[in-house]
């Protein structure tokens, strides 16, 4: 449940096995490559003074850049138009790339297979189109299947033309009044699912005035092609008959692609690991650098992990493998963050993420968060029934979402929901049937209100507590020790506790005297704090800015500090209004469900309360202990500035 310690490694070894080695590391998945030239450049890259090492130290003088010249986007874009036909996601399998393999094999076979599964695609494509048009020619001339006239004869007319469209009823009827005015033969032929189809005989020298009324009555023409003649019932059958042709067409292709599927799609998905490989090869290179006898490569790993690496490196001839703690590499150095925690906390890293990733020497927040965050949750949303449909929501998102620790999250969300509904007494927001273990939010206002400070209070001292340890693992005196979430910091707000305890309490906690002599010192340490930190670690001048500025911005800061205290700590009150808001909001649906003389109605009212407390109050309710978390909590102690681990993978 921490921050995994991490040591940097460093890899020299024959340019002959540079891409066995690779292959090897992007497999093992646990190598964050770091660019080898900077730490070169940097002397980082150090390797033991042995006689057997010579020649790869001598080397190192003349170090230069990988040149890639390998362009696999055509191959690429070749597999994923395959995949897009055979109508799957090729997986990248670990199994086909443990051996030796040629990839320029795959080059020219997944070039031949291509070709042939574009081919019957395109004639898939094809036939499905002219269907397409089969049905839409079967249609339009549908409606034109009572005239015995052959089209040919209408599209050969010397005087006239003709088209056949579909007008609405509306439209038609103002046609017909209109007929006298309109220089044409309007047939009405028949009607279809958007109105009525009529064919429209016009002299060609009156075309342009005919179309001009036709618009203005919203006429949609009927496109009838010229390659079918006959009549509309003679085309109807030779469509038919083409269609039914081409359909037993269609279905051997589809047969054949299948076939072809079926029969390589192992091959293409070993190409298609293959291709990935490679390709996560080439990305090594741009952080490895060579010589014409030897390649260099440098990356963070965790240092449980050194033994397994070694052991797989080990077996290729000539490597040479060096390995520094984090300690050896303070100075400079980044490590990356690799949090390691129990599976009950994992999913909770997600939203510690969210906010930012831990440096490498900070506290990893996450067991604290999700503790916290399922308190707060439980404490706001305390109902054992809705709580244990949350739980079978986070069951749902568990399986349906990609990220799974959302649904992760609400399952323990809801758990944490259905034993504060125990011990509230709270079932789908009835109270009465079962007893509550420890109290009824609703009958004990004031107690929960407090309640909710003093658990509020509980949770900002172990807050200044992680802030302090991360103070000092990090070595800053100034904020660790003299500043306001330091040391200094947390007892001026224990002391302004105890001074505002001593207004409730009969027995005084801490004389006044003393508690306003203790605040106007640990509020002048606070406001020396930089002065103070130069003289400790012997550094001039004492102060970063001029000394009015800086004494002026200090003291604002200083207020803020003592408002930012007191509004964090009654922050919390929030926890207690939301616990009672959410038994008020139930009370509110369950008088308007008595108010209602129908049985059925007051059961749909009941059970629309409890979708809308769960859906609404839920989300409320959610947000509002992130914002704890994030705002009251984590501005105490986390800053989140870390980088996350980041191994090179073959998936």
């Amino acid at each position: 449940m921490a921050v995994e310690k991490m040591i940097m490694m460093n890899v020299v070894g024959r340019i002959e096995s540079l891409h066995q080695v690779a292959k090897e590391i992007i497999l093992l998945e646990n190598v964050d490559v770091v660019n080898a030239l900077n730490e070169i450049n940097e002397s980082h890259f150090i390797l033991n003074m042995a006689e057997e090492n010579v020649d790869e130290i001598v080397d190192m003088s003349l170090i230069e850049l990988f040149n890639n010249n390998n362009d696999y986007d055509v191959i690429r874009r070749k597999i994923e138009e395959v995949e897009k036909i055979f109508g799957g996601d090729f997986q990248v399998k670990k199994e086909y790339l443990r051996k030796e393999y040629d990839f320029s094999s795959c080059l020219i076979d997944v070039k031949t297979l291509y070709d042939k599964v574009v081919n019957i695609h395109e004639k898939i494509e094809n036939i499905e189109n002219e269907i397409k048009k089969i049905d839409e020619f079967s249609r339009n001339f549908k409606y034109i299947k009572d005239i015995d006239i052959k089209i040919e004869e209408l599209t050969e007319l010397q005087y006239f033309t003709f088209s056949v469209g579909i007008l609405s009823k509306e439209d038609r009827i103002k046609f017909k009044k209109n007929y006298e005015n309109i220089s044409a033969i309007v047939l009405h032929t028949g009607s279809s699912d958007f109105g009525e189809v009529c064919l429209v005989i016009t002299p060609k020298q009156l075309e342009l005035e005919t179309n001009r009324i036709l618009r203005s009555l919203n006429f949609h023409k009927i496109e009838l092609t010229k390659e079918y003649l006959g009549t509309p019932k003679q085309i109807i059958q030779r469509l038919e008959i083409r269609k039914n042709k081409i359909e037993k067409e269609l279905e051997n292709l589809k047969m054949e692609l299948l076939e072809v599927k079926n029969k390589n799609r192992k091959f293409i998905e070993i190409c298609c690991s293959k291709l990935t490989m490679e390709e996560r090869i080439d990305q090594l290179k741009t952080q490895m650098v060579s010589t014409k006898n030897f390649f260099y490569l440098s990356g963070w790993i965790t240092e449980s992990e050194k033994k397994n690496i070694q052991r797989y490196l080990e077996k290729y001839e000539d490597i040479l493998i060096n390995f520094k703690s984090d300690e050896d590499v303070r100075e400079g150095f980044h490590p990356p963050t690799k949090l390691k925690n129990h599976k009950l906390f994992r999913p909770f890293e997600n939203i510690v993420k969210m906010y930012g990733i831990p440096s490498y020497n900070e506290l990893d927040p996450t067991v604290f968060l999700s503790l916290t965050y399922m308190m707060l949750f439980g404490m706001m949303f305390g109902d054992l029934g809705q709580g244990f449909i949350l739980f079978l929501l986070g069951l749902w998102l568990k399986k349906k979402s990609i990220n799974k620790a959302y649904g992760l999250i609400l399952n323990r969300l809801g758990i944490s929901s259905m034993i504060f509904g125990v011990l509230y007494g709270s079932v789908f927001g009835f109270e009465e049937i079962i007893p509550a273990l420890l109290i009824k939010p609703f009958e004990n206002i004031n107690l929960v209100l407090s309640s909710a400070i003093i658990f509020g209070v509980f949770l900002l001292i172990i807050s200044y507590g992680y802030s302090i340890v991360n103070g000092i693992k990090q070595r800053e005196i100034k904020e660790g020790i003299f500043g306001r979430n330091g040391v200094v910091g947390f007892g001026f707000y224990i002391v302004l506790l105890l001074m505002i305890a001593n207004k409730f309490t009969e027995i005084k906690l801490i004389p006044n005297t003393i508690g306003i002599i203790a605040l106007i010192i640990l509020a002048g340490v606070m406001l020396l704090r930089e002065p103070l930190t130069n003289l400790i670690l012997n550094k001039r001048p004492l102060y970063s800015e001029e000394i009015s500025s800086y004494y002026v911005e200090s003291s604002f800061e200083m207020l803020e500090t003592v408002l930012g205290m007191l509004t964090s700590t009654i922050s919390f009150i929030r926890v207690g209004a939301f616990a009672l808001t959410h038994v008020g909001l139930f009370v509110a649906f369950k008088t308007m469900s008595e108010l209602v003389d129908n049985f059925a109605g007051s059961i749909i009212i009941l059970v629309l309360g409890n979708v809308i407390i769960i859906g609404l109050e839920g989300l409320i309710v959610s947000i509002q202990g992130l914002r704890l978390e994030y705002y009251e909590l984590f501005s105490k102690y986390y800053k989140g500035e870390g980088k996350e681990f980041n191994p090179i993978k073959v998936r």
